[in-house]
């Protein structure tokens, strides 16, 4: 079977900037992840497309270069990355599109695959776009009652009216925090409202709710849904939003597991176009610490798969790519913990250890 895998950060479609430089290793980390995964697996032949500079490190995948199991090709330039991306998806028995949902990449990529007649593992297109914008999502959930952390339209009518303080603002269409700022008082956030006002509809605002930042993965094929562990959220607000990683299995408390889930399916029932391998954020509020809410749904790879991809003995990719044949419940290694970094390093420590 053949597989392509494309990664769009690393693709050669993107001239990144200094502030998405970080995004970068965040992909490469993914990309590599899922495709020494899918090249642990004999039958699968893989393919990608990759910027000139950018080269991959893992030993399985220079073995696959050397014996031709991984095809690679190389852009130099956005239209020429458009020209590969279109070839391997009519190559391809099946798709895998890893992007940021940030000027619709996500969706629109997709969408190029499947113009492309080709075989797209994930969500449909339609849950794609509803999740990617935060406005709309944030609509759905409240009108569904799931509990979710109140959201404004970045307008001068709501601010004075709706604001409390700290609070932040973002991207209705974002990824990795970029564009995400904290706000402290009022003067800061007209102040930087008046340099807004011209995209300003581009933005949502929201209380800075104290609390533990958790995230989670449904895996969801057509014989059901199984949830990843629960993990932790290593963010620093210290020069603005800083995404560090994270922490698997979260230290919380077990009657909280529970909550968790009944959340999730009720989100997935919401939204039945969800497929594949799809990222949930959940905050714990500090006030209410048993009653989670939703924060974003990521349907894509995320960068959370670099280490949950090391707490069990099962290929996770198999399951990404085969969504049809009836795979056994994953295992989960017990008693261990993975504290992963955006880079794709991590550490598996003992569980009693990682307490101290």
């Amino acid at each position: 079977m053949n597989i392509f895998v494309s990664e769009y950060l690393c693709s050669g479609a993107w001239d990144l900037t200094d502030a998405e430089s970080g995004l970068l290793k965040e992909g490469t980390a993914m990309l590599e992840a899922v495709m020494t995964d899918l090249l642990a697996l004999p039958h699968f032949r893989v393919m990608t497309v990759l910027q000139q500079t950018l080269s991959l490190k893992s030993p399985l995948i220079v073995e696959a270069l050397q014996t031709g199991r991984l095809q690679i090709f190389r852009a130099a330039t956005s239209q020429q990355e458009r020209e590969n991306f279109k070839t391997a998806c009519r190559l391809a028995d099946c798709v895998m599109v890893i992007a940021p949902e940030f000027e619709d990449l996500l969706s629109s990529r997709t969408q190029l695959a499947l113009d492309c007649g080709a075989t797209v593992a994930g969500s449909a297109l339609k849950a794609i776009q509803l999740t990617a914008d935060k406005w709309r999502l944030f609509e759905l959930m409240q009108e569904s009652s799931i509990p979710t952390i109140p959201t404004w339209q970045f307008s001068g009518e709501l601010l004075r009216s709706a604001v409390s303080f700290p609070c932040l603002i973002k991207h209705r269409f974002g990824a990795g925090g970029l564009g995400l700022e904290t706000f402290q008082n009022d003067d800061c956030l007209q102040k930087r409202r008046n340099q807004l006002r011209s995209s300003e509809e581009q933005f949502l605002m929201q209380p800075l709710l104290p609390g533990k930042a958790l995230s989670t993965v449904a895996l969801i094929r057509a014989g059901g849904r199984e949830f990843f562990p629960v993990g932790e959220q290593q963010i620093s607000w210290k020069q603005g939003f800083r995404y560090q990683g994270g922490t698997i299995p979260a230290d919380v408390d077990a009657r909280v597991l529970p909550a968790i889930s009944d959340l999730l399916n009720r989100v997935c029932d919401l939204l039945p176009g969800l497929a594949g391998y799809v990222g949930f954020d959940i905050l714990l509020p500090e006030d209410a610490p048993h009653e989670p809410v939703l924060v974003e749904i990521n349907p894509r790879l995320t960068t959370s798969y670099t280490g949950y991809r090391r707490l069990t003995f099962d290929n996770l990719a198999a399951r990404l790519i085969d969504p049809d044949t009836d795979f056994p419940d994953i295992k989960w290694k017990q008693g261990e913990m993975i504290r992963f970094q955006p880079d794709g390093s991590s550490t598996l420590l003992p569980q009693s250890e990682s307490r101290n």
